[in-house]
């Protein structure tokens, strides 16, 4: 009787064919590097500080009111109008603001006004806000 052939099996190879397996894995690995360079996260864009601004004082406001009369008060205390420049220029060295707030009674006359507003300029007010009496009803 002849030899006996016998076919060829696992037990011979050492095990199954990894090529194919192989190429998928690297065929995964190039499409997850591809498609993750498209991805972009959503989100807000934000200006954070500087470390000079967030170490800075707080600032404090000034408030100039203005009676009936035209009589001129900074921080509770009246100022005669000769002395509001100086005033001023004190009040926003210690609040560490550039910016005012006129408090003007309605029956005040504007000229009043408008020499509070030509003073803070001429001492280096940057900005000027107006507020109003809430009105009762």
């Amino acid at each position: 009787m002849g030899r006996h052939r016998r076919l060829k099996g696992f037990g011979e190879e050492g095990g199954p064919d990894l090529a194919p397996l192989i190429d998928c894995v690297f065929l995964l690995l190039i499409f997850f590097m591809v498609t993750t360079v498209f991805l972009h996260t959503k989100g807000l864009e934000v200006d954070m500080p500087a470390k000079s601004e967030a170490t800075e004082e707080q600032k404090k406001d000034i408030n100039v009111v203005l009676d009936r009369e035209g009589r001129i008060q900074i921080k509770g205390e009246e100022v005669a109008a000769d002395e509001l420049g100086d005033r001023l220029a004190t009040a926003m060295e210690e609040a560490n603001n550039e910016n005012i707030i006129i408090q003007a009674d309605g029956e005040c006359p504007q000229e009043h006004v408008v020499f509070v507003v030509d003073t803070g300029k001429s001492v280096g007010v940057v900005g000027i806000a107006f507020a109003r009496e809430q009105e009762e009803e």
